[in-house]
This record gives structure tokens, C-alpha cells and sequence, in this order.
């Protein structure tokens, strides 16, 4: 019930056209839906060795249950705890942020937010790997900020004047970008709230990315949007609508890698940057049209889906230093689709999955790096009201340990966290 290599072709003439395939393609999966569900009458299907659970085993009435990105890990530092955010419909412009006791089941709400969206909910996460305290995006007199806080003590340390993207592995640094023009051009990626200290046209030279010192609270425009659009300028840069999304820090927290991304009337082009943690030294890793999404392997290497004319849509292993590209799971991930990647603690797996197929069918797949072979090991349904802004991506997580996988799925007809015993 995957979508072929044909219909893929379709999808990808019609880049250029971006409103028109907007439409088109939900018109195709609607028709396709129509047929192909009549053949997969399953919710849930499970590898038969595989277990899963949801974080919280009462399903709360009207609430909805989801962490956010894959590159972002839920378990506390010793696996005791769980960070959800909590949405219900009745006060859906805000979201609740509560931590769960894995052991006991109880849930311990540490604040709400108004700075939100389905993909990536406050960027509420664990400020480093060996204490409990937590950092979230917040809006505070109309600025868009971050609090820092100590969950346990009910004690909130510090409001940072901006909002985070990422944080390096000790907490003492973090990345930002302007959520207000990610939310005019990506809105599944923004904010909507109204802020004063970001909007969604300001000048190129004045946007970009700005580096946090978590413990001083001072911060600096470190690259530009205008910088970016001088580094190989193309025509197709002119006139068109740029923007700065999925920046990660390299495990040891030295370079960074992120997205820019430019809308024009030739459709949308992206490529793969990184920079030293003070933004210098700029490096082009990947610009052939298409990158989608990545993360790091190591300090010197990074997997990404994306596109390498001739070879073409794949998931492609890469040096930062050298910019050799090894492809992963030839023949085998590829066939997939886009995912969301990232290798278990050990190197030896990679963790993915795939968009709905005909069926609203999302895969969960695990690929051994060793053996070379990709097994799926779980296909949840997706709802149609779970689609565009609301929609839910498993965006699979390792554990501390590898041991487990954290997604999130609308199977059971509502948003939740589910953990995954592989």
C-alpha cells in the first residue's frame, strides 16, 4: 500500500507548484484511502515480539498526550521520567507541560504555554543529562522567552529573553531562530501568538540564528539570513521567502547543523549548513534542492534524507569534514520514503518512519546497520482529522539505554506517547 516510485515522480514535478500540489495530493489520498482501507481494517499491527505502552494508562477524557521532535529525548537522565505536552480541545490555544513518574504512572504538571504547535509542542525538554530540571518555551510581557525550571522544588530559576531552539549537551548554551516567520511560512514549525521581539518579516540582516548563554541570560545574532543568501547565491534566491529551521547541536556541542530553506516561484529548495558553536566557519553539506530531515551520529558524521543528483532521494550517511556521502540502506529505507532518523546509543541501529501510506498507515521501521536489513516493526493509522497542522509523525526516540523507542500516535483515535519495547 506504498505509495510507488511513479506516483513519487508526480510529487516531486509538482514542487514547483506548491498550492496546486497541495490540493491535488489530498484529493489522491482521499481516493486512495477510499480503496485501499477496505483491504487493512487494523489500528495497530505490532511486530510479534514487540510491546508498546502509553505513558499514561488511563486515557484522560479530552486530553491529548505528545512529546514533540524526534532529535529531543523524553527519558530523564536515569529513565525515572517522562515529559509530555497536554492539549484538550475546550482550551486549545494553550498546552499544559507535565512530567510522568514512569514507575508509578503519576502525572506532576510544571506550567502552561501559549507558544506551541503539534510538531514540536514548547520544545519542553531535559536542560542537560544528569539532573531534573527542564526548560520550555513560554510567551512573558509579549516577548517570547524560555523558562528554566526545577520541577520537583517548584522553583523556576531563570527566564531566558529568548525562546530555544536547541540546547547543547550541558545546558549551558543554546541556539534560537524567529518562530513568528517559521509560522507565516511553516506554520506546523511556529508560533501564532503576537510578540514584540519578533515578527515575521524582519529584515534578512536582522534574522537568523542568535547564540544563548543559558547561565548569563545574554545572547547574539551569530548568522544572518542575509549570510546565508550570499553563501553560493542562485537566482532562484531573489525575490523568494527564506527561513532558518531544525538547528542541532553535534553531540560534544562544537558545531551545529541546520536548515535553510527558500520559497519561489520555481517551488522550494533547501540545504544542509553547519557552523562552529559561534557560527563560524560555514559549511554547505548537502544543497541539491531537497533535504529533509537529520541527525548527528557522531561528532563527525550525520545521517540525512535528501537528495544527491544523480542518485536521488535517499538517506545518505555524511563526513562534515571531508563531505563524502555514503548511502544507507540502498534499496532498502529508500523505498520508504522521507523519515525521521537517528541511530541507537550502541551505532549499530538506525530508528525510522515513514508518512501515512493509501491505507493512513505510518511505519515504524529499524534498520541494522550490521546485517544491512530494515524490518518493520510496527504500523499505526492515522486519522484524517490527525492531518496539515494537526497532524502527528511518530518521530521516533531512543532510550538512555536503547532498549526502548518513544513515538507518538493518533491510533487509538486521540494524540498520545507511547513507549516502544524493542
Amino acid at each position: 500500500m506504498r505509495y510507488c516510485e511513479l506516483e513519487r515522480k508526480i510529487a516531486m514535478t509538482l514542487d514547483r507548484y506548491p498550492t496546486t500540489r497541495k490540493y491535488l495530493k489530498y484529493i489522491y489520498q482521499r481516493l486512495n484511502y477510499l480503496i485501499s482501507r477496505l483491504q487493512y481494517n487494523q489500528a495497530l499491527y505490532l511486530e510479534p515480539r514487540v510491546q508498546i505502552k502509553r505513558v499514561l494508562s488511563d486515557a484522560r477524557l479530552g486530553y491529548e498526550f505528545f512529546f514533540g521532535y524526534y532529535d529531543k529525548c523524553p527519558w530523564s537522565f536515569d529513565s525515572k521520567y517522562y515529559l509530555v505536552n497536554i492539549w484538550n480541545r475546550i482550551e486549545k490555544d494553550k498546552i499544559r507541560l507535565g512530567i510522568i513518574d514512569l514507575d508509578g504512572h503519576k502525572l506532576q504538571i510544571v506550567g502552561s504555554t501559549c507558544t506551541f504547535n503539534f510538531q514540536q509542542g514548547a520544545m519542553f525538554q531535559w536542560l542537560n543529562r544528569y539532573d531534573y530540571r527542564v526548560i520550555f518555551n513560554t510567551l512573558r510581557d509579549r516577548n517570547l522567552v524560555s523558562i528554566i525550571k526545577d520541577p520537583f522544588n517548584h522553583n523556576e530559576i531563570k527566564t531566558v529573553p529568548l525562546p530555544i531552539q536547541c540546547i547543547n549537551g550541558d545546558g549551558t548554551e543554546a541556539l534560537s531562530l524567529n518562530y513568528k516567520r517559521l509560522y507565516k511560512l511553516r506554520p506546523e514549525y511556529g508560533y501564532s501568538v503576537e510578540a514584540d521581539n519578533f515578527s515575521s518579516n524582519m529584515a534578512y540582516e536582522e534574522d537568523g540564528i542568535w547564540k544563548i548563554n543559558l547561565e548569563a541570560g545574554k545572547y547574539q545574532l551569530i548568522i544572518t539570513l542575509a549570510d546565508l543568501m550570499a553563501i553560493n547565491h542562485r537566482k532562484e534566491m531573489d525575490g523568494a521567502q527564506h527561513k532558518i529551521n531544525h538547528i542541532m547541536y553535534s553531540p560534544s556541542g562544537r558545531n551545529f547543523i541546520f536548515m535553510h530553506r527558500w520559497i519561489c516561484s520555481r517551488g522550494k529548495f533547501s540545504r544542509l549548513l553547519m557552523a562552529d558553536n559561534n557560527g563560524g566557519k560555514l559549511k554547505i553539506l548537502l544543497d541539491d534542492k531537497m533535504i529533509s530531515h537529520y541527525s548527528w551520529v557522531d561528532d563527525n558524521s550525520v545521517l540525512a534524507y535528501a537528495r544527491r543528483e544523480p542518485l536521488g532521494d535517499k538517506y545518505y550517511l555524511i563526513n562534515t569534514g571531508t563531505l563524502e556521502c555514503q548511502i544507507v540502506g540502498d534499496g532498502i529505507l529508500d523505498i520508504y520514503g522521507d523519515g525521521h532518523p537517528s541511530y541507537s546509543p550502541d551505532k549499530r541501529w538506525i530508528i525510522t518512519d515513514t508518512y501515512p501510506d493509501k491505507a493512513r498507515m505510518r511505519y515504524l521501521i529499524l534498520y541494522d546497520t550490521v546485517a544491512t536489513t530494515a524490518k518493520i516493526i510496527g504500523k499505526f493509522f492515522s486519522p484524517w482529522e490527525y492531518n496539515g497542522y494537526y497532524r502527528c509523525d511518530l518521530h521516533p526516540r531512543w532510550s538512555p539505554d536503547g532498549k526502548n523507542i518513544s513515538i507518538d500516535s493518533t491510533h487509538e483515535g486521540f494524540r498520545g506517547s507511547y513507549i516502544v519495547d524493542l
